[in-house]
């Protein structure tokens, strides 16, 4: 398992990423995999760094696993509690002029992934993302 932690700020954004891509094309993903895995992966460290936590100071870890055929992502950070799960899916049957700014990266990682688990114990989020080969 390869692991990354480094404060939750934007100016990491890009070490996490560069660690998650490396993991997923180390596990023999397609490139246009990567790309989605980089694409849910970048989603859900804005959202941590945007809004987990109310003060600087915030820690975000990543662990990779998996094998030949999965890729698993293990998000953990002490922010505050957010269960992605909950969120409602977008209104997609609306005008894009009725609909609310934002709200569709949710729905993305949604879509890209395979499955998605969520937990919250002793104080730590831990958001699993497993991705197969294939979509």
């Amino acid at each position: 398992m390869a692991k990354i932690g480094l404060p939750a700020e934007m100016g990491n954004l890009e070490k996490f990423l560069d660690f998650v891509v490396e993991e997923a094309g180390n596990q023999g993903f397609p490139p246009q995999r990567v790309s989605e895995i980089r694409l849910v992966s970048e989603e859900v460290l804005v959202n941590i760094f945007s809004y987990a936590y109310q003060e600087r100071g915030g820690h975000v870890s990543m662990n990779c696993s998996g094998g030949e055929d999965v890729f698993i992502l293990d998000i953990l950070d002490r922010g505050a509690p957010f269960n992605i799960l909950a969120v409602p899916g977008p209104d997609l049957s609306s005008c894009l002029s009725e609909r609310c700014v934002g709200g569709l990266g949710i729905y993305f990682v949604k879509k890209m992934t395979t499955e998605i688990r969520y937990v919250r114990e002793n104080g730590e989020n831990r958001l699993t993302l497993i991705f197969g080969k294939c979509r």
